[in-house]
C-alpha cells in the first residue's frame, strides 16, 4: 500500500496540446493502433502544441509528433485492459487544482478555454486519459520499485536528516484487496468483499481470507498482515478509512486507487523516534526517481508490444 507522489503529477498548463475542439466529421486515418486510430485532425492539433526542434524538418516533426500519439494510445489501451478507471471526481479534483495553480476559476478557466476555441468537455476527456496512465503507472510499477536499507543511508548521508523528534501515530492494520479488471467489474469486486466481511463477522478467519482471495500477494502472505503503518506510508484514502475504524472493526469495502479493500485496525501506538520519518521521507523520494526513471521505458515497452498499422505512406 505505497503512495506514490507521481500519482497526478498535476504540471499542467492552460493549453494542453490533446485538448482538443468540439468534434468534427470523420476525417483521414494516419494510424491505427491495436482497435483505435489516430485521425489527421488530431494530429495536426497535436503538431500545434508541440514546437519544431531546431534543424528539424517538417516530416521529421511529424512523425516525432505521431509517434507520441501512437505511444500515448498503447499506454491508454493498455489502462483500459487493466481496468483502471477515472472518476468524475477525480477529473473534477484534477480541473481545480488547474485552476487553483493558474489563480483563477473553474468558471474562468472555462471561459479561457472558450475564447482559445477549445471543448471544455474535450478538456476533460485529455485529463481524464493523462490520470488513467498515471494509475496504470502506479499500478503497473509499484511492485518493481523497490528501495534498500543501504540505498536509505547513502541518501540521508548526502542529504541529511532533521535531527528533530518526532511522535508520530501509527496503526497496525491488515487488509483484503480485490483489483477490478476484464474477469472482475468494480460492482463485483464491491459485492464480493461485503460478502467476504459478513463470513468474517459469522465467525471465519480473516487471516484466512486473506490468504484465500486478497490481490495483493505479499500481505496476503501473512494474513492480510500490513505491519505498523506510519502516515504517508499508505495512500490517502486508505488512512482516512483506517482513522475512522475503532480497534479491532473490520471496514465496510472501499475503493483506493489500487482497488476495493476491507480493512481492519488491530492496534495503534505513538512511536517517538528523529530516524523515522527522516528514514520515511528518504524512501518516498527515492521511490519517486526510480519510478520516473521506469516510465519512459514502460512506455516504450507497451508501444513496441502494441499493434500498430500505419495508413499514410509517409510514416511507412
Amino acid at each position: 500500500m505505497k503512495k506514490f507522489p507521481f500519482l497526478i503529477a498535476l504540471g499542467f498548463t492552460l493549453l494542453l496540446p490533446l485538448a482538443a475542439h468540439a468534434a468534427k466529421p470523420l476525417d483521414e486515418i494516419v494510424a491505427v493502433v491495436e482497435d483505435d486510430v489516430v485521425l489527421r485532425s488530431e494530429l495536426n492539433r497535436a503538431m500545434k502544441g508541440n514546437r519544431r526542434q531546431k534543424g528539424e524538418s517538417k516530416a521529421a516533426h511529424e512523425r516525432r509528433v505521431l509517434d507520441k500519439l501512437i505511444t500515448s494510445r498503447a499506454q491508454k489501451l493498455a489502462a483500459d485492459r487493466a481496468g483502471i478507471k477515472v472518476t468524475d471526481e477525480e477529473v473534477d479534483s484534477a480541473v481545480a487544482t488547474i485552476a487553483a495553480r493558474n489563480k483563477i476559476t473553474v468558471s474562468q478557466l472555462r471561459q479561457i478555454l472558450g475564447r482559445q476555441g477549445q471543448s471544455y468537455t474535450a478538456f476533460r476527456e485529455n485529463l481524464r486519459k493523462q490520470i488513467g496512465q498515471q494509475k496504470f503507472h502506479q499500478k503497473s510499477l509499484s511492485s518493481q520499485v523497490q528501495v534498500t536499507e543501504s540505498e536509505i543511508d547513502n541518501y540521508l548521508s548526502i542529504h541529511g536528516g532533521s535531527g528533530k523528534t518526532k511522535t508520530i501515530n501509527q496503526t497496525k492494520a491488515r487488509h483484503i484487496l480485490l483489483r477490478p479488471g476484464e474477469q472482475l467489474s468494480n460492482k463485483e469486486a464491491k459485492a464480493r468483499l461485503a460478502e467476504i466481511r459478513q463470513q468474517i463477522i459469522d465467525g471465519e478467519s480473516f487471516a484466512s481470507l486473506a490468504q484465500a482471495y486478497s490481490d495483493d500477494t505479499a500481505s496476503a502472505l501473512k494474513g492480510g498482515d500490513l505491519g505498523w503503518l506510519s502516515p504517508g506510508v499508505a495512500t490517502p484514502a486508505f488512512e482516512k478509512q483506517l482513522k475512522r475504524l475503532k480497534k479491532d472493526q473490520i471496514s465496510q469495502p472501499f475503493q483506493t486507487p489500487f482497488g476495493w479493500h476491507l480493512a481492519q485496525v488491530l492496534d495503534r501506538r505513538k512511536q517517538t523516534s528523529a530516524d523515522t520519518a527522516a528514514r520515511e521521507a528518504a524512501k518516498a523520494k527515492i521511490q519517486q526517481r526510480k519510478i520516473e526513471e521506469s516510465l519512459d521505458l514502460l512506455a516504450r515497452r507497451l508501444r513496441d508490444q502494441a499493434y500498430v498499422e500505419y495508413r499514410d505512406d509517409n510514416f511507412e
